[in-house]
C-alpha cells in the first residue's frame, strides 16, 4: 500500500497538470469534472475485467493485457496532442 500510495503521489499531479495544460482556461473547471467522471467510470469495470482476465489467462497475462492497454493509451494520448504547440 505504501508503494501504490507513493505513485499515486507522484502520478495524480501530473495527471491533473496535463488535463489543465490541454484546456482552455474558461473550461478548465467542466474539463476537471469530465476528467474525474471518466476515471470513475472507467475504474469498477477496468478492475472487474482485469480479475476476469486473472482468473480465466493467470496473473502474466492479466499483467501484460493491462500493459499493452496502457501503451497504447500513451500512443492514442501521443497521436492526439501536438508537442510544443500551446494549449
Amino acid at each position: 500500500m505504501l508503494v501504490y500510495g507513493l505513485y499515486f503521489g507522484l502520478t495524480e499531479g501530473a495527471a491533473k497538470a496535463l488535463v489543465a495544460d490541454l484546456t482552455p482556461s474558461a473550461q478548465r473547471g467542466a474539463a476537471f469534472g469530465l476528467y474525474h467522471a471518466a476515471v470513475g467510470l472507467a475504474a469498477l469495470p477496468a478492475s472487474l475485467l482485469f480479475g476476469v482476465f486473472w482468473a480465466a489467462l493467470g496473473p502474466q497475462a492479466a499483467f501484460s493485457i493491462g500493459a499493452g492497454l496502457a501503451l497504447a493509451a500513451a500512443l492514442v494520448l501521443l497521436a492526439v496532442t501536438r508537442p510544443g504547440s500551446p494549449a
